[in-house]
């Protein structure tokens, strides 16, 4: 794991990162100021594939942006994982973290070598207290973004729980479940 300073890059980079910044939905309605203050702030961390990004139950005080690479999000069960979903390029984490100040709900790890960006709980809190208009624009986004998700767990769980009766309501199975459950 490698972290770089946001100011410490060189002009190209800082236009690039700035760039990039206005493609992620959390961002994308900013002002190239507000993009330039934000991107100060950003530290930015490379990960080897493998690598655990972060950790189920650990603090998490930061929002984080992928960069580059991909994520595997994932439950720990018993002596097992359960994955949750992927992330790629321009997805975030983290986004509850600064409204709570929680823990990860779960663990990240790198399935690539990967870049994240990351804007302290500190940082964003007052950029968005400084910025009301910008403050706006975040909450907005982000309210949109936590819909998105919710819309899709719930799509989950109905697939789940579809399985789930028509597996119940199969004779065959349930007779087969008694017998390795006795």
């Amino acid at each position: 794991m490698r972290t770089i300073i946001a100011r410490n890059r060189p002009h190209h980079i800082i236009v690039e990162v700035a760039n990039f910044l206005r493609s992620v939905p959390l961002f994308a309605e900013f002002e190239p100021a507000e993009i330039e203050e934000l991107r100060k702030s950003l530290l930015t961390t490379q990960f080897a594939a493998k690598d655990i990004i972060l950790e189920e139950g650990n603090a998490n005080r930061a929002l984080h942006i992928v960069g580059k690479g991909r994520i595997r999000v994932a439950r720990l069960v018993g002596d097992g994982e359960v994955p949750l979903c992927d992330l790629s390029a321009g997805q975030t984490f983290g986004e509850l973290s600064i409204i709570d100040d929680g823990v990860a709900s779960a663990t990240l790890y790198a399935l690539t070598p990967t870049e994240v960006l990351s804007l302290s709980s500190d940082a964003l809190s007052t950029f968005l207290r400084d910025r009301p208009v910008a403050a706006a624009k975040f909450w907005r986004a982000l309210a949109g973004e936590l819909r998105r998700r919710l819309i899709s767990t719930n799509d989950v769980v109905r697939t789940y729980f579809e399985m789930n009766r028509a597996l119940v309501e199969n004779p065959t199975f349930r007779d087969a479940y008694a017998l390795c459950n006795r």
